[in-house]
């Protein structure tokens, strides 16, 4: 496709992520972010959400940070995916959490705080130890 002159925009990276990412196919979840970052598009709370969930659903969180370490943790969290894909595959459930972390207008949020509050939220039992 690639030869044949198409780029992917963020919609259809996010097509990709979430596939794999319910698959737990890991090796091309990195691929897709190397992807993007090779065609510039920037990734979404979309994209971020396929990450955390993929990670935690198989209990990776210590392995959460190198994924997260291509990304930038440090910018202001959007969704520019079409509404449409979320009637296919649904929100996952760093999403849905993030829109309600979000509705709380205290400060501007970033990736990093989301993900880490949402830790905490999830995992405030457990000893899950992450860098951020």
């Amino acid at each position: 496709m690639v030869e044949a002159g198409f780029h992917p925009d963020l919609t259809t990276f996010n097509i990709r992520a979430l596939a794999f990412s319910k698959m737990y196919l890991f090796w091309d979840l990195h691929l897709s972010l190397e992807h993007m970052k090779h065609e510039q598009v920037v990734p979404d709370l979309v994209t971020y959400g396929c990450i955390v969930d993929a990670y935690l659903d198989k209990r990776l969180g210590m392995n959460l940070d190198f994924a997260l370490s291509k990304m930038n943790v440090h910018a202001s969290p959007q969704v520019f995916t079409d509404p449409f894909v979320f009637e296919v595959f649904g929100k996952g459930d760093f999403h849905s959490s993030s829109e309600a972390f979000l509705e709380f207008k205290r400060k501007n949020w970033t990736y990093k705080e989301l993900i880490s509050t949402y830790l905490k939220k999830k995992y405030w039992r457990n000893q899950l130890f992450w860098n951020y």
